[in-house]
């Protein structure tokens, strides 16, 4: 994850995320109190447009990683430095042959799932449903 997330280098995520890539997003963007969340759909990003829906950076000197605004905002990085800017990343095995990775608290949060294709780690799906 941290080379895939390397900020100076995107090569990894160049080779390693699928194309198409599935995106999921809601289709509506009202919450429903007795559904929960809204009901999503997939759409399929093919070419550069996929690699946007990627949006997070590894920030080596904090051990953190971050939405990639964050990672050049001076004044989020002085947080880090103070050790006040929290960051929780939660990485689970699926399906036998499957990660998910979750950046965020449940109230917001990004999630990227990976899957074993050949030999390597594939970013297959993205879904942030606060677009």
């Amino acid at each position: 994850m941290q080379r895939f997330a390397d900020p100076a280098d995107d090569r990894v995520r160049l080779r390693y995320t699928s194309d198409p890539l599935e995106y999921e997003v809601p289709m509506h963007t009202v919450r429903d109190d007795h559904e929960g969340l809204a009901p999503t759909h997939v759409v399929l990003e093919q070419g550069a447009a996929r690699l946007k829906r990627f949006s997070y950076r590894y920030l080596a000197t904090f051990d953190l990683f971050v939405p990639s605004p964050v990672s050049r905002d001076p004044a989020a990085l002085e947080h880090m430095r103070a050790g006040t800017y929290n960051a929780p990343t939660r990485i689970e095995a699926i399906d036998g042959n499957g990660q998910r990775v979750t950046f965020g608290s449940d109230a917001e949060r990004d999630t990227y799932t990976f899957a074993r294709r050949y030999g390597c780690w594939m970013l297959t799906r993205a879904s942030n449903l606060r677009d």
